[in-house]
């Protein structure tokens, strides 16, 4: 069963208040791109900026441009891909580690602002519904996704 249009938009639109709130409120205190570097070279370990530039939908241009910052700060090293030698793989420095986890201990404090007031109960279950509804995201994503790569349209829609 399809939840109703009043449900999906007690979900939706609070959301996307937060969403943008957030975006608004990191781009105060440090580039969003910045940060996905950062984060996708933490999880990834080594990783090229075309692999980055696909995981947030941009273009590797900005990946390469938004790199030299935390490259000039020390936070990363890029290195030639010794498989390939015109790409290259970004990695953390121990500089950047210690960035990843001041950045980390900044969301996760102004996180629990958020919840303060919030039972123990309540807190556990909003994390499972969010973890539920993320890979719900994803499942629907790679069964839109084509062999190509390309989103395929719905019947009826342009």
């Amino acid at each position: 069963m399809r939840p109703s249009s009043e449900d999906l938009e007690r979900i939706v639109y609070p959301l996307t208040r937060i969403a943008e709130a957030m975006r608004r409120a990191q781009a105060r205190d440090v580039d969003p791109t910045r940060i996905a570097i950062l984060r996708e070279a933490g999880t990834k370990g080594r990783v090229r900026p075309s692999e980055i530039a696909a995981d947030l939908g941009l273009h590797q241009s900005s990946i390469a441009r938004s790199t030299r910052v935390p490259e000039d700060a020390g936070h990363v090293r890029v290195d030639p891909d010794p498989d390939d030698r015109r790409p290259c793989l970004i990695s953390l420095t121990d500089a950047g580690w210690d960035e990843v986890r001041r950045l980390t201990a900044l969301g996760l404090d102004r996180f629990a602002d958020f919840l303060e007031s919030w039972d123990v109960e309540d807190v556990h279950r909003f994390g499972e519904l969010l973890t539920k509804f993320e890979e719900s995201v994803a499942e629907v994503k790679a069964r839109e996704a084509s062999p190509g790569g390309r989103r395929r349209q719905k019947k009826g829609n342009p």
